[in-house]
């Protein structure tokens, strides 16, 4: 979709939403922000720059006053699913030309097709997004690569990992031009985090013990690489606690399980666990106990308190390699890791609810944190920036984005070298694929960039004019 009204309207004005408008306005599109809770309506207007309504969004006449008709997307938001897809739906019967979102939790309204995949097929929604199903790929990812930190997986092989250098490691103290001379480095720094803020790299970029840097390499890498910035322990995650029997830690032990059987949420995360894998799945909710035991006959499921000093030494829950904390209580996620990180877990996963918590997760010894809230906004975002931007992930507390973009015809950049078009400071083009091919590769300064290829970008939130230079209009 080329985004060219540059108008959203978005119902619902939870966090999620207003986490959205906020990210919309400083991209320049006008948005509008519908809810009929009166707090959340002035919580809103106190945020944002932007027309907030206090009305029922479900109202044809609210959605008309509030100029659907010139939108070029409606994302629904609110709290209750039935009242998204109906919202998605009165828009999308008068205005099929509107892009409709909506954020739909409950597995009931997902289907299976021929083919095996599955999604939400209701007439008039565009998009539907499930945050837990995101958050649960998210964690599961994390696990497949030893829990060493945040992953964004790009593709072709490639994946950008979030690590903190640690003291006496190799990268402690190292600049960045000195990087390929260290035995088998196949990587590229895409950002550096460090006491005096976020930065995009340059060769004369130092990293120091306590930095947060975020490293491309080829995801069969990771690990190695973990073990170069961290200096720590690797070992395979044998034993691994979920705390949580709701959706996403149901997700979690799901993926995790030793002997897995192929079921609905399958579907969404993947094949396989592995072997001599102990999957212990933890809850003070007796139904979701009962419900989870009777589901998983290969993973234990207890009943209990995580704060209870007798129940986790009585089960040995302390003795464990990896705490998931992915309880609905997404505050208490933080706390939980970080106590058990005290009573001796090797490391700690938790769900929170947004990247605002990351600076508190570190400093609690948390090993990787999963904003729930994040991964629905960069889903959305990546949808409405136009046809040539495929996928957006935010890093750096927000700061900067990785955007995977194609090279649109009669770019600027088209048919030039990457030393001609760099601009350090502003930039970094982490990947490129050329026209027609199915690998990534590393680029360098004689790498010619070809109308057709698709790029991975490291760029400031919300720069559309450096992404313009790629994509075209954004």
């Amino acid at each position: 979709m080329e985004f060219s009204k540059r108008k959203v309207i978005i119902v619902g004005a939870g966090f999620t939403g207003i986490q959205l408008a906020r990210t919309l306005i400083s991209d320049g599109v006008d948005v509008t922000l519908i809810d009929s809770d009166e707090e959340r309506v002035r919580l809103s207007r106190n945020l944002l720059d932007c027309e907030v309504v206090e009305a029922e969004g479900t109202s044809p006449e609210v959605l008309k006053d509030a100029g659907v008709a010139s939108a070029s997307a409606l994302v629904a938001l609110t709290d209750v699913d039935e009242v998204n897809m109906v919202v998605c739906s009165i828009v999308g019967a008068a205005h099929p030309d509107v892009l409709t979102v909506a954020r739909v939790r409950t597995d009931f309204y997902y289907s299976k097709a021929a083919d095996g995949t599955t999604g939400l097929r209701i007439p008039g929604i565009d998009l539907a997004l499930n945050p837990d199903v995101a958050s649960a790929e998210a964690i599961s990812s994390a696990i497949a690569h030893g829990a060493v930190g945040n992953i964004i997986e790009l593709g072709g092989g490639f994946g950008i990992v979030s690590v903190q250098v640690g003291e006496g490691s190799v990268l402690d103290g190292l600049h960045l031009r000195d990087l390929p001379s260290l035995p088998g480095w196949r990587s590229l720094v895409a950002y550096v985090e460090s006491a005096s803020g976020a930065s995009l790299p340059s060769g004369d970029t130092s990293m120091a013990a306590g930095d947060r840097v975020g490293i491309l390499c080829p995801v069969a890498d990771i690990a190695d690489v973990f073990r170069l910035a961290a200096a720590s322990d690797s070992s395979p995650l044998r034993r691994i606690v979920v705390l949580g029997a709701g959706t996403v830690g149901s997700m979690v032990a799901d993926r995790q399980r030793p002997s897995r059987r192929t079921s609905f949420i399958a579907s969404f995360l993947g094949k396989g666990s592995d072997d001599g894998r102990e999957v212990v799945l933890v809850d003070s909710d007796e139904g979701l106990c009962r419900e989870a035991a009777e589901r998983f006959d290969d993973v234990r499921v207890l009943c209990g308190d995580m704060t209870d000093a007798d129940f986790i030494l009585e089960e040995r829950l302390a003795e464990c390699d990896l705490l998931v904390a992915a309880s609905g209580n997404l505050d208490r996620n933080l706390m939980i890791s970080a106590y058990m990180k005290s009573r001796g877990v090797r490391k700690a996963i938790a769900l929170t609810e947004s990247s605002d918590f990351d600076d508190v997760a570190r400093k609690l010894g948390v090993d990787v944190a999963v904003p729930m809230r994040d991964s629905v906004v960069d889903a959305i975002v990546s949808h409405l920036r136009g046809r040539n931007v495929k996928a957006v992930h935010t890093v750096c507390n927000r700061n900067f984005e990785i955007v995977e973009c194609d090279v649109a015809s009669g770019s600027r950049v088209a048919g030039k070298a990457l030393r001609e078009i760099s601009r350090p400071g502003e930039y970094l083009l982490l990947l490129i694929r050329r026209p027609g091919g199915d690998t990534f590769e590393l680029p360098h300064g004689d790498t010619v960039v070809e109308e057709g290829s698709r790029v991975a970008l490291v760029v400031r939130a919300g720069d559309r004019r450096v992404v313009g230079l790629f994509g075209g209009k954004a």
